[in-house]
């Protein structure tokens, strides 16, 4: 018996009164935030910022892919809240394409499945997902994973908004202090408040009046204030969607005198250390002031030697060796007034000649050797003065300096090769240390030939009439495995993107399925077959109507036409089995209007310039050789699978668009011909008046 499927689908709309953009990054795919860069998005693919093909603002995002099969992807990840629900628009067009791009492989949401991105014009692809962890990857394949990946294959991206409706509004600050008041202005400080999706700054009241905004911190440095004057704070949390918390508590301030007559306290452990020589850093804890501290004079053996800038740090140089010398600090204030002159500092710098080596390094070691690199590292030594470098040899020759740090990579090494590996440390005088403990290090081989391991405790989870969710626990490789492939009855369907676990949708229910994963690293080397998870979808279901029944329908006590009918599963009528489809009729369907919502592109492209309208010739050649017209179903293929409404009128509107097309270029062959056959008969016209004029 044939099946007729209605297939409706439903187009939402994503930005509401209290929206807020989640796509915060400043690249060529923002609105509000565009920028000629692709900041934030990443993967394997090559991207780009493009000027020529734009749908919203001055630039678009290019993904091309590399040519390899971990290149062909581009994607952004960003923080979510488990359990909201998030509206995402992206605007999507193929650009040079061998094979079908699409949406897929998202983590981070709950019910996502592969959209294809199936024209080469600009379509808005809209999506409704319920975060199941607290950040979420959006990924764009430039090509499947069966079809391989083609240099050059491209997709162009532009008008993303990530948005959650957030009526929610911030927690009030409720601990608003002041600091370092003056005569004309106050520092401002409190605790961050909080919100469901994330506070973006804070508004600050003066006496009621705001005076401006923190730019998103927790501190406001106030200015202008008038000397011995009481004055009111208050700060108001705002987040992105423009929700306000409740007024802080109010932070009373009461600005000093104009006249600043106090000192500052006295600096009381001043202290030398790393002392050399001809040098010595002098250092101690910040003095305070009813004002505020603005610097700090140095001296030596009581004549001044420079400012501190308004660090509570000093380097005294050109000093002489194994001489006695005492130091002093004054604190200093904006208003001139000085504290009282510190605890003196005594050094005595050391000898002038240094002929102590440093210590030997004793643990050098060697980490994440590959064929041709190896990564060599060490604890510090030490010395009386200071270590200053350490060279590192390569089987007794030195192949360079470390700059100081105790770690170094060793490049351009031979495939299974061995190498010994040293260190000796220097200091300033040119010590050197004893030579250290030997790293024996032996590269790998040149070639990666080892496969990862396989999987072997696949499983299925969560199970529904169309998905279930396949995990497993990572496999190991001796180099690293990159990413796992996920088998469905022997065919490929899709990257895990290097995570254990993928959701698997788009199932016919009460089916069984054969699933298994094979490993791949970065070498190209695959697992052997995973074990298989063998999954049995559920009945489709009937959802909220599982009573309605042959038994009742007709019952007296039961008034169906009085009540509205929901159901939350797929209906079947006159048949078991929906195929996957919300509704399932066998026979025939009466309406008075039915109406189908595409999210499919309308043909309005054949009317574009760039459409290549196929030549009568070739429309009737291809109906010699099929019987039917160009892109539309054979009808086996129509008795065996139905139609899909929605798409059926969208191709017999293409071809009357382009039935319209060739019907005018006829008409201008007509004309043409037409005016042709005008020129002729004008001719013919003189012509006949010549002969007669001739014949007299």
């Amino acid at each position: 018996m044939k099946l007729q499927y209605l297939l409706i689908l439903s187009v939402f709309s994503f930005w509401g009164v209290h929206a807020q953009n989640l796509h915060t990054h400043a690249n060529a795919a923002s609105i509000s935030n565009e920028a000629n860069a692709t900041t934030g998005w990443g993967g394997g693919a090559v991207l780009s910022s493009t000027a020529t093909d734009v749908q919203n603002g001055s630039f678009s995002i290019l993904i091309a892919s590399s040519g390899v099969a971990s290149g062909r992807t581009a994607e952004y990840t960003f923080n979510v809240v488990n359990g909201t629900t998030y509206n995402i628009t992206i605007w999507a067009k193929r650009g040079d394409q061998s094979f079908l791009p699409a949406f897929a492989n998202w983590s981070g949401f709950a019910g996502f499945s592969t959209t294809n991105i199936g024209t080469n014009n600009w379509t808005a692809y809209n999506f409704t997902l319920t975060a199941n962890a607290n950040t979420a990857t959006i990924r764009i394949y430039t090509s499947p994973s069966y079809r391989g990946s083609i240099s050059g294959d491209s997709v162009l991206i532009d008008g993303i908004v990530i948005s959650t409706n957030d009526t929610a509004a911030p927690s009030a600050v409720t601990d608003l202090a002041a600091t370092g008041t003056t005569a004309t202005a106050t520092n401002l400080n409190w605790t961050a408040a909080t919100d469901n999706v994330g506070v973006t700054d804070y508004e600050v009241f003066q006496d009621g009046g705001s005076i401006g905004l923190s730019g998103g911190t927790t501190t406001f440095v106030v200015n202008g204030l008038a000397s011995e004057t009481n004055y009111a704070f208050t700060v108001v949390a705002r987040d992105a969607a423009g929700n306000t918390s409740a007024v802080s508590n109010t932070a009373n301030v009461i600005t000093l005198s104009g006249i600043d007559t106090e000192a500052p306290s006295t600096v009381t452990d001043l202290a030398a250390s790393g002392t050399t020589p001809t040098a010595t850093n002098l250092n101690w804890t910040a003095a305070t002031d009813n004002v505020g501290v603005t610097d700090y004079e140095v001296f030596q053996d009581g004549v001044s030697i420079g400012l501190s800038g308004g660090t509570n740090t000093f380097a005294v140089n050109g000093l002489t060796a194994a001489t006695n010398y005492a130091f002093t600090v004054v604190a200093q204030d904006a208003a001139g007034n000085t504290s009282v002159v510190s605890n003196t500092a005594d050094v005595t710098t050391l000898s002038g000649a240094d002929t102590e080596a440093p210590t030997a390094v004793t643990d050098l070691a060697a980490t994440g050797t590959t064929a041709t690199a190896t990564n060599l590292n060490w604890t510090a030594a030490t010395d009386n003065v200071g270590v200053t470098d350490y060279e590192v040899f390569q089987d007794g020759a030195s192949i360079g300096l470390s700059g100081g740090n105790t770690t170094f990579a060793v490049n351009g090494l031979t495939a299974a090769t061995n190498y010994a590996f040293t260190v000796v440390a220097q200091d300033t005088a040119g010590n050197t240390s004893a030579v250290s403990n030997t790293a024996n290090v032996t590269t790998l081989s040149g070639a990666d030939t080892a496969a990862p391991s396989a999987v072997t405790d696949l499983a299925a989870t969560g199970t529904t009439a169309t998905a279930t969710n396949l995990n497993w626990t990572a496999a190991t490789d001796n180099v690293g495995v990159t990413d796992y492939e996920v088998f469905q009855d022997g065919v490929s369907i899709g990257l895990s993107g290097g995570t254990t676990t993928f959701a698997v949708n788009g199932l016919t229910s009460e089916t069984t399925y054969a699933f298994t994963v094979v490993v791949q690293d970065a070498a190209g080397n695959t697992s052997a077959v995973s074990n298989a998870a063998n999954v049995t979808t559920l009945s489709g279901g009937t959802g909220g109507i599982t009573d309605y029944t042959s038994e009742n329908a007709n019952l007296n006590t039961v008034d169906w036409q009085a009540n509205n009918f929901f159901a939350d599963g797929n209906v079947g009528i006159g048949t078991n089995t929906t195929l996957g489809y919300r509704l399932a009729v066998a026979g025939n369907i009466v309406a008075e209007e039915v109406r189908v919502a595409l999210q499919g592109n309308w043909p309005d492209y054949v009317f574009e310039n760039s459409y290549n309208l196929p030549s009568l010739e070739e429309v009737e050649n291809h109906i010699k050789k099929n019987k039917h017209l160009i892109d539309i179903p054979r009808a086996n293929s129509v008795e065996k699978d139905g139609i899909l409404l929605g798409n059926m009128d969208a191709m017999l509107l293409r071809k009357i668009e382009e039935l319209t097309l060739y019907t005018i270029q006829q008409e201008k062959k007509i004309k043409k011909l037409e005016e042709e056959n005008c020129k002729i008969k004008e001719l013919q016209r003189r012509l006949e008046i010549l002969e007669l004029k001739s014949n007299k």
